[in-house]
């Protein structure tokens, strides 16, 4: 089993408890997201739970429960504050890091 950041588990956590929220905020079965999601209960149930999964079964859960865009857009590195002040700069095609002779 490798190794998960503290931070990272704790937020896979807060995904999960989020996600269960919102599928009973809109009076779904666990059977009946899992079923819209292509995924099987038990596997939505782990994630809800803050299991691992893969990124393609959590969108399909995400756009099953209708947040998809949010988590997408909250994801712009625009909206941050380094990507706002450097929104004027040209954005490279490539990063390379200059290897010192």
């Amino acid at each position: 089993m490798r190794y998960v950041a503290t931070p990272v588990r704790r937020s896979m956590r807060e995904l999960g408890e989020n996600l269960r929220t919102q599928r009973k905020l809109l009076g779904l079965t666990a059977q009946m997201v899992a079923d819209r999601a292509g995924i099987s209960a038990p596997t939505l149930t782990k994630l809800e739970s803050g299991g691992g999964a893969g990124l393609d079964v959590t969108f399909s859960v995400l756009r099953v429960l209708g947040m998809l865009d949010p988590v997408v857009q909250a994801s712009d590195p625009y909206t941050t504050a380094v990507g706002r002040l450097r929104a004027d700069e040209h954005l490279p095609q490539r990063v390379r890091v200059r290897r010192e002779s």
